[in-house]
């Protein structure tokens, strides 16, 4: 075990040297087996190379075993106005932190290493994956009117992966979540489990299909028409597209016979996401206000907590629906096929007729062009063919034509999404018969049931008189132990309290890189009690921010007026991603040897550039890049040259645009 953290933290130690960049990892995420206890992904450029997912989560603990969790629930006694009915409970909430491991044993390495070598000769394991970002989701269970539990979402928070493979969890919760999760703690198996959707960046198999996306409508669709001002989830922007491909206004035209109809659908609806949303908040965790405040999307006036409940159990029901089904006619298929073997007449035809529909119907057509159903994509975030252990190139057998489970629930319900201001128009369109780079979401969950920590739990009713000083918790949303190494340098927190005595309190925290994975993300702000004789005014303070980023600029925020008792702050300054794509077709038609793209981005007065180059010849016809932009902006500047035959090159000059995929297979004229 000792030797595996080692390695993770050398792989994390030269990212922030900036040995190893962020996105040297090129993994396939078509390619991707099951070996003992882990799933593996194959390097895009060396097939004998494979990384492992780390998805095994566990509360750390300290040096005398006790779990590294905290529960305070609070209460704030409020009183109700004269013309106001008589208030029976006080405002409250609670907050939750914790820090989670993410590990792999050694044992479960060499495992992996011995049954990959069966299933791919001459594999190796390599490391582990490396992920690009993801939110971590607090659920327990709680009983409905009619007494049957059902699952609730009552926290989402970001998963800022640190040192020593181990994830900081700091979510508020509301006053309902609060009181369903303490009395869970209540009964003999507490119901907690943190839910983590990863998401991997990677690159996706060649694929005879073409996406064709029309803006003018996608925008009039209803989720999007109402989700202008307020966040939308990654759950109810699916929900959209499936409705979209239906109507017709997404298309997706496969060319032959390809089975991977849930891969073209995945990269279909990550590529137009990318161009409609931003994260919310630029790290895809909303605030706490959006989480529990009502917003007018798809689903009324409901908070985010509630439709991420909501698009929960929907997922969770649907999935165990359709799973029933798949056992069902897995095992018909299986009766048929034992059925013909004692008959003397099993052979491979027969063999394949007793298959699933999915598999029978995509090996008996002609080559054809047609359009791709929403049935088709029906999970286009499920890693669920991760449970497959079959070589690539090994050819269907009984086993491996049964149809996959799905996983439950089968996609992302928390992380959620802001629409760009800046809207696409006219019509998208983008051939998928090259690699092409996407992400997958990686979905694993772990139930902690009972905790044995009695200091773990605490209760504080803030208007005691004998509290006297009160604790602020401060943390980093949106930013992970690798931001404190790429482009940030560090940021300081200042608190100042005006007490009613008329004395003032200032406190501190500078959070780098250093004690950020030190603290796990966890920081604490203090103030005491100076006279303050009404405690509702005691709960307000002022905070600002200063952040310094690489290359010496800084940006400080003005003082702000605050009264929770979490304080989460963003970095002002987020990564941008950029799908930077260009057709095979058009690029060779043109004798096109390399394509450099210089990208040109501001930070603060300072001209920043990043360099990609594509080479046709290694079938480098896709890439992503990221730069660094103020937190509501997307523009930025590009120059395309060209390198032809002959040492002849062609330049585009330098062009504004606010997309996130750059075409570059638009030549000038010689």
């Amino acid at each position: 075990m000792m030797k595996t953290i080692k390695n993770i933290l050398q792989i994390i130690a030269l990212v922030f040297l900036g040995i190893i960049p962020l996105n040297a990892q090129q993994v396939n995420l078509d390619k991707v087996v099951k070996a003992g206890e882990l799933t593996l992904f194959q390097e895009l450029k060396n097939p004998s190379t494979w990384y492992y997912v780390i998805d095994k989560p566990s509360i750390a603990k300290d040096a005398n075993g006790k779990p590294k969790l905290s529960f305070l629930r609070y209460v704030d006694n409020v009183r109700s106005g004269a013309n106001d009915s008589e208030a029976r409970e006080g405002n409250g909430g609670g907050i939750v932190h914790a820090l989670v491991e993410l590990g792999v044993t050694q044992e479960q390495i060499k495992e992996a290493q011995n049954q990959l070598k069966t299933i791919v000769p001459g594999g190796i394991i390599k490391g582990p994956v490396i992920y690009k970002g993801g939110t971590i989701t607090l659920i327990s269970s709680f009983a409905q009117a009619d007494g049957e539990l059902t699952k609730k979402v009552l926290g989402i928070g970001k998963a800022p992966i640190l040192d020593g493979q181990r994830a900081a969890i700091s979510i508020q919760l509301t006053k309902q979540g609060a009181k369903i999760l303490w009395e869970s703690f209540k009964t003999p198996t507490p119901d907690l489990s943190v839910s983590f959707e990863m998401t991997l960046d990677g690159y996706r198999s060649p694929k005879k299909a073409v996406i064709e996306a029309n803006f003018e409508q996608i925008y009039k669709h209803k989720t999007f028409e109402a989700g202008v001002a307020a966040p939308i989830l990654a759950a109810e922007i699916k929900m959209a597209y499936d409705d979209l491909v239906k109507k017709g206004d997404i298309k997706v035209t496969q060319v032959g016979t390809d089975e991977k109809l849930e891969k073209i659908m995945e990269t279909a609806y990550n590529k137009i996401l990318n161009m409609m949303f931003n994260p919310a908040g630029g790290t895809g965790t909303p605030n706490l206000g959006s989480l529990v405040s009502g917003a007018t999307g798809s689903n009324g006036s409901n908070s985010l907590l509630t439709r991420a409940t909501t698009m929960l159990n929907a997922a969770r029901t649907e999935a165990r629906t359709e799973n029933a089904r798949i056992r069902r006619e897995n095992q018909q298929a299986m009766d048929r096929n034992n059925g013909t073997s004692r008959s003397g007449s099993g052979t491979s035809g027969s063999s394949t007729s007793g298959t699933s529909s999915t598999a029978s119907s995509s090996s008996s057509t002609a080559s054809t062009t047609r359009p791709v159903t929403a049935r088709a994509a029906r999970t286009p975030s499920s890693p669920s063919n991760h449970s497959r252990t079959t070589r690539p190139s090994d050819p269907p057998t009984r086993e491996t034509n049964r149809q996959q489970e799905e996983t439950v629930p089968s996609f992302a319900v928390a992380l959620s999404f802001q629409m760009k201001e800046i809207r696409q128009k006219g019509i998208f369109k983008i051939d998928l018969n090259k690699y092409t780079s996407d992400n997958i979401t990686l979905r694993f969950d772990k139930n902690f049931g009972d905790i044995k920590c009695d200091d773990c739990f605490h209760q504080v009713n803030l208007d005691d008189a004998l509290f006297k000083q009160r604790e602020l918790v401060a943390f980093v949303d949106g930013a992970n132990a690798t931001d404190f190494g790429s482009y940030i340098n560090f940021v300081t927190i200042s608190m100042k309290k005006k007490h009613q005595s008329g004395t003032v309190t200032n406190d501190e925290v500078r959070i780098d890189r250093n004690n950020f994975n030190k603290e796990g993300n966890n920081f604490k702000l203090l103030y005491g009690w100076k006279g303050d004789n009404d405690r509702s005014k005691w709960l307000d303070y002022e905070y600002k921010t200063s952040w310094s980023f690489f290359g010496g600029h800084s940006i400080e925020s003005e003082w702000l007026k605050n009264d929770n008792g979490a304080l989460a702050v963003a970095p002002p300054l987020l990564k941008k991603t950029i799908d930077i794509e260009a057709d095979p077709e058009i690029i060779k038609e043109n004798k096109v040897r390399a394509i450099d793209v210089k990208l040109f981005y501001n930070i603060g007065d300072k001209e920043q550039t990043k360099n990609i180059t594509l080479i046709p010849r290694k079938e480098e016809f896709s890439k992503q890049e990221t730069i660094i932009l103020p937190k509501n902006s997307t523009d930025y500047s590009y120059e395309i040259t060209w390198n032809l035959r002959g040492n002849k090159t062609l330049n585009s000059g330098k062009q504004k645009t606010s997309s996130s995929v750059l075409f570059v297979d638009e030549l000038p004229e010689n």
